[in-house]
């Protein structure tokens, strides 16, 4: 019989794409975790992935993930900080808020005989830094699942995903020139030059998951980095004009500009001492992944994105 995976997060961009990858394989029973599973966006996944078993769970709630975990064989996991309830509770002093959930998915697992668990995870940047950035509560807490699991390995097999540094995000730093209310400004707290291991999150997770389960010896412990390679920070910028042919510049903001201290602490460590630590073995390894890693140019291409709507 197929091997059935439960997929944490299926309404989000990892989880979504994971869904997506493994439904496009035919080779797993899936079973979709959400919080709510008669929302109006759930009943267009259901259209959209026949044969997917939905069922409610909330990572705040051991007892119901345990029951999501009943008789799968694998199970993907992953956290979110940037949501109301985990940051609401960081606020009030609980930063341990994300790492909860995280344990949580685990023990369930665990306790439901599941034999495998794929995290997504994030290298630490108080350790990259060495002590110096130790404030990114979003990267700490993520690591530190991992090294919950890691500390479980004698009773579950984990595998760990990272994710790069997510194209995504120059949508949301974008904006229309001020000076000449036409160019877009691509305006990131990080040198122009500084190199990212970019992603296309809904587009790349999926497959790299996918090796993983195909590859589980190769894959067992170890870290598998989801990107094709890195690209400096303003290539975003240049590839945004070489596919639209609309004018636009990569423009360099001050870290603390950002409205946090945790996200200046993070663009700060990037800048200094890389995102993945400047590690560099992933690239050809990821050459035998089955997928072609999105680049700036093609990302532009398939979002068909064209600037933010002027204000």
């Amino acid at each position: 019989m197929a091997k059935l995976v439960a997929i944490v997060g299926t309404t989000g961009l990892q989880g979504g794409s994971v869904l997506e990858t493994l439904h496009a394989r035919g080779k797993y029973r899936l079973r979709a975790l959400t919080r709510n599973p008669d929302s109006k966006h759930v009943a267009s996944l259901k259209a959209k992935y026949p044969g997917v078993e939905w069922v409610h769970a909330d990572l705040d709630d051991t007892a119901s993930l345990g029951k999501a975990f009943q008789g799968a064989d694998i199970v993907f996991g992953v956290t979110q900080f940037f949501q109301k309830d985990i940051m609401e509770r960081v606020e009030q002093g609980d930063e341990d808020a994300e790492f909860n959930q995280g344990k949580n998915i685990i023990d369930a697992a665990i306790a439901a005989g599941v034999d495998s668990i794929v995290l997504s995870s994030i290298d630490s940047m108080k350790q990259l830094s060495h002590g110096k950035y130790t404030g990114v509560l979003h990267f700490e807490g993520k690591h530190k699942v991992e090294e919950y699991l890691t500390s479980q390995l004698d009773r579950v097999k984990g595998y760990f995903i990272y994710l790069g540094f997510y194209m995504e995000n120059f949508v949301d730093f974008s904006r229309i020139s001020p000076e000449d209310n036409k160019t877009i400004e691509f305006t990131v707290p990080l040198k122009p030059t500084t190199k990212l291991p970019l992603v296309d999150t809904a587009n790349d997770t999926g497959p790299v998951v996918a090796y993983i389960l195909e590859h589980p010896e190769e894959c067992l412990g170890t870290v598998v980095e989801a990107s094709g390679g890195y690209y400096e920070a303003q290539d975003m910028a240049k590839a945004f004009t070489e596919v639209t042919g609309k004018p636009a510049r990569y423009v360099q903001i001050p870290y603390d500009s950002v409205g946090s201290d945790e996200l200046s602490q993070m663009f700060q460590g990037q800048d200094e001492f890389g995102y993945y630590g400047g590690r560099t073995d992933f690239i050809e390894r990821n050459k035998e992944i089955n997928h072609t890693f999105t680049t700036p140019i093609s990302f532009w291409r398939s979002r068909g994105w064209t600037g933010p709507s002027p204000k």
